[in-house]
């Protein structure tokens, strides 16, 4: 399991894996090293007036 195309993560996110699950598999299975921090982002759905 490389993760290698996009249909291979659309399987396990319609499967009811969650995006994060499927993102450290990808890192893991093909062998990326993290080097610094990452930087996390979390997108807000609301709505400011």
């Amino acid at each position: 399991m490389m993760l290698e195309t996009p249909e291979e993560r659309i399987r396990l996110l319609k499967a009811g894996m969650d995006e994060k699950s499927i993102e450290e598999l990808y890192i893991r299975y093909n062998n990326f090293k993290i080097v610094g921090k990452p930087v996390i982002f979390k997108i807000d759905n609301q709505k400011y007036v």
